[in-house]
């Protein structure tokens, strides 16, 4: 009971203080009808002008304010100075009278894909029942929209045609650009650290207090089932303890109900709120053999930046493209994703996810057709590699020779050891996996060439050593002063460069450079052949053909074969890319092929906003150069409303995954968490644990402002007692 009361008079001193700051802030900064802060409604000041449109005058004093602060929209106002009378004449003669008003719904628009859009350059005037177009009005497009305001609602597609037109977004982009040369300042003001700060010593008091009791007495902290509200008999110590506090602690209860589980709910809400997503999935055993598979879903911020979050691991989805399609759609339906807004997918390059007849992508398509698979960048880069170094004889010779040489240093700590003595680094070991590593073991060896050669040497004339691992060191020395690896080491590492001069360098102590070699296997000819050779190519023209050649053609099929799948996405928003290149013919005519592909997402208007952001950046100063950069760019300088279906384009674009490296991160939380000492843990748990571990940026920054809102009203409702 001490205690408790304890808390409750820190509260109410900690409230008491806030109370008297809000209100010390309220005398200074009036408040509307609605309770928010309305810096453009000082009576008082007649410098300023009142939040009616209708009473403005129009000078550049109230132009800077308006930019600076804003405009009040007045939805809340009262509508019936608006009706307007409207008179229908029948072919019979007679005619009849029916009246119209402005409503809420004009106020925004709805794009062809369902989103809706604020159209937040509007402000009713109740002196005349009209509505202006504030950006016109300021800047004096002169159109029905700014000099007395529009009021003929028989007809709302005059408004569409009016915020489409080109003047309109230039006079929403010069007031853009005003209110920031001006530096607009933020009107809501928030007193969240202070809030933030003792909402959080509450939570700490109560946890740390539990903690204690439960540590003083040797009690277990886990249960079967660590969740709040669970129906699992046995829950654990700490959340029982919790839970039983929270009964007769109103806000501690109230933290519980509310950030239980936070992290994945607040990635569906962004996913939501983007609208467009795309998917990538991967699977790995773990430490017990269950066959884990990645869920990995990629949309825009609302910022204009693409992200890629971790949504959960699925157990036993199985390897099939069938069941594997089903966990998909499974978690799609279970956290309520519209499917009909996947516009990309992104798995490696096996045949149960990539195949383009029944595998995971093709079965996808078939459901969704705009669902643009992307094999993973980086799968496709090691297959290239991997089918190169694969496709002749001397390939797969360098390649093992080089696995052989690290093996044969790094078996023996005195070999390592005679290796560093003449480098400044080691070798390092191929990969089957990653074709980085191969490149690095390339690397190595041509930096390393020198001293790998002395190393071999003293290694070959040491008597002390084995016979074995100097027959070793000889072989390998061997193998190491043929031409043909020195030109596949300098080939590996770069294929572009000429390599002629330095492939010659190795050799430059050597009083003759070796020539390449030619083994010609014999055959026994039959009775029929004659004894004529035959034609038979020299050392240099049969490496050539058999083995150059034949890896750069490798390369370039497999290139070719590869790019392919990239190009057919690019092809369609490279007008956007080359925005500044092209005339407004080009871009409207590709434009037009954008929206044809995507009829439920993209209006007509989109090829007019195309032209009309042409031009609007060309007035910008260090205009954005990416896709990415025009997404913030949009955000930056809230134009969506000027270019809403601009901005769809770019969603649709930028959610789309180049390879599926996330799904492969994840495996090493999966590792890290489910290990050999918590084999047993429940897939909730991992789930839980691996959504806060993987998205620990977002754990971290999460917002507890509406909590603390409604803690701190319902603080302040309390009456004191006289």
């Amino acid at each position: 009971m001490f205690h408790c009361k304890t808390n409750n008079e820190e509260n109410e001193g900690a409230l008491s203080e806030i109370e008297s700051l809000i209100e010390k802030i309220s005398s200074q900064v009036p408040l509307n009808n609605t309770g928010d802060i309305d810096v453009l409604h000082k009576p008082d000041s007649i410098d300023i002008p009142v939040s009616d449109p209708g009473l403005w005058n129009l000078d550049e004093k109230t132009r800077d304010y308006i930019c600076r602060n804003g405009f009040s929209q007045n939805i809340n106002a009262d509508f019936t100075h608006s009706k307007k009378e409207y008179l229908i004449v029948h072919k019979s003669g007679g005619h009849r009278t029916f009246n119209r008003y402005l409503n809420k719904d004009w106020f925004k628009t709805v794009l062809v894909n369902g989103e809706t859009c604020q159209r937040d350059y509007l402000s009713y005037s109740e002196t005349n029942g009209s509505v202006y177009c504030i950006p016109c009005y300021l800047f004096e497009n002169w159109t029905v929209f700014s000099k007395k305001g529009f009021s003929n609602w028989k007809y709302p597609e005059k408004l569409k045609k009016h915020e489409n037109s080109e003047a309109h977004k230039i006079c929403v982009y010069k007031m853009k650009q005003r209110a920031t040369d001006l530096g607009r300042i933020d009107t809501t003001i928030t007193l969240q650290l202070k809030i933030e700060t003792n909402y959080w010593i509450n939570v700490l008091t109560r946890v740390c207090s539990v903690v204690k009791s439960l540590a003083s007495h040797g009690l277990p902290f886990r249960g079967t089932e660590e969740k709040y509200g669970s129906s699992v008999a046995n829950s654990g110590n700490f959340i029982m303890a919790m839970e039983l506090v929270a009964e007769y602690d109103p806000f501690l209860s109230q933290h519980i109900s509310k950030y239980g589980n936070p992290v994945l709910e607040t990635i569906i809400k962004e996913v939501k709120a983007a609208t467009y997503f795309s998917i990538s999935i991967d699977s790995t055993p773990d430490i017990t053999h269950i066959d884990q598979l990645s869920f990995i879903i990629r949309y825009v911020l609302p910022n204009g930046e693409p992200v890629e979050r971790f949504i959960g691991f699925i157990d036993d989805a199985g390897h099939k493209a069938e069941s594997l399609t089903e966990a998909i759609f499974s978690i799609l339906k279970k956290y309520d994703l519209n499917v009909c807004f996947l516009r990309g997918q992104s798995y490696d390059n096996a045949k149960n996810m990539s195949g383009i007849y029944s595998g995971v992508q093709a079965r996808i398509k078939d459901v969704i057709s705009l669902a643009d698979f992307v094999p993973c960048s980086a799968h496709s880069l090691n297959l290239v590699g991997m089918c190169a170094a694969s496709c002749c004889e001397e390939a797969n010779n360098f390649f093992s020779f080089t696995q052989n040489l690290y093996v044969y240093f790094s078996s023996s700590t005195y070999r390592w050891s005679l290796l560093k003595k003449y480098n400044n680094s080691t070798l390092k070991s191929l990969s089957d996996t990653r074709w980085s590593a191969r490149d690095d073991a390339c690397h190595s060896l041509k930096t390393n060439w020198a001293g790998v050669k002395k190393a071999l040497l003293d290694l070959k004339h040491d008597k002390l050593q084995k016979p074995l691992t100097r027959s070793e060191a000889e072989g390998l020395l061997r193998q190491l002063s043929r031409l043909e690896t020195s030109f596949m080491t300098e080939f590996w590492n770069d294929v572009l460069h000429t390599f002629n001069k330095t492939t010659k360098e190795k050799f430059i102590d050597c009083n003759k450079i070796p020539e390449f070699e030619n083994k010609q296997r014999k055959r026994k000819k039959h009775f029929d052949e004659s004894n004529d050779p035959g034609h038979t190519f020299d050392s240099q023209n049969n490496f050539k053909i058999n083995t150059f050649y034949v890896i750069c053609d490798n390369l370039t099929v497999e290139l070719n074969k590869r790019k392919s799948a990239y190009d057919s996405i690019i092809s369609k928003y490279s007008f956007i890319l080359k925005i500044y290149e092209l005339d407004p013919s080009e871009i409207r005519e590709d434009a037009k092929k954008l929206r044809t592909i995507y009829k439920q997402d993209l209006d007509e208007s989109f090829e007019n906003e195309c032209v009309h952001f042409q031009s609007v950046l060309k007035l910008t100063t260090n205009p954005p150069k990416t896709l990415l950069d025009m997404s913030k760019f949009i955000k930056e300088k809230q134009f969506v409303t000027i270019f809403p279906y601009v901005d769809v384009a770019l969603k649709m674009f930028l959610c789309n995954l180049a390879s599926n490296c996330s799904t492969e991160r994840s495996f090493s939380t999966l590792r890290r968490i489910k290990n050999y000492l918590r084999s047993s843990m429940s897939s909730e748990r991992l789930n839980s644990l691996a959504v806060l571990n993987i998205e620990a940026t977002l754990t971290k920054s999460l917002n507890y402002s509406d909590v603390i809102k409604t803690f701190a009203a319902k603080q302040a409702r309390k009456k004191k007692l006289k």
